[in-house]
């Protein structure tokens, strides 16, 4: 296993889980009694921020993280009128997680080009 191909797609799963949050709260936030999420991903963000420490370290810590498991860490804030959803923080949240999704992405393009290098000969 590739140690950083597997935190790129960590990564990739997060950035996709947090834009689907905000984007479902930004959607929700003039129904009334819509349920409003909140995403808490510090145990996998911890598991990343292992890894760029310690590369020899814990690979299948990283391999248990799917977008399945992720998704469990994704909790109801209770009714929209309760927690009050300010529109551009939302919106700001979804704005910075697809910029880091397209530079993870980018990033990635740029592994498998040199992988492809190496394997041709190049």
């Amino acid at each position: 296993m590739d140690l950083t191909l597997e935190a790129v797609r960590v990564g990739l799963d997060l950035n996709q889980l947090r834009m689907e949050v905000a984007s479902t709260n930004i959607a929700r936030t003039d129904m009334p009694g819509a349920q409003l999420d909140r995403a808490d991903f510090s145990g996998a963000v911890a598991a990343l921020q292992d890894a760029a420490q310690s590369p020899d370290g814990d690979p299948e810590r990283l391999e248990a993280i799917t977008p399945q498991t992720l998704r469990m860490n994704i909790e109801s804030l209770g009714p929209a009128g309760a927690d009050t959803v300010v529109l551009d923080d939302q919106i700001a949240q979804l704005n910075t997680d697809s910029v880091t999704y397209r530079a993870l992405a980018t990033g990635l393009t740029r592994r498998f080009a040199l992988m492809q290098l190496a394997i041709a000969g190049k």
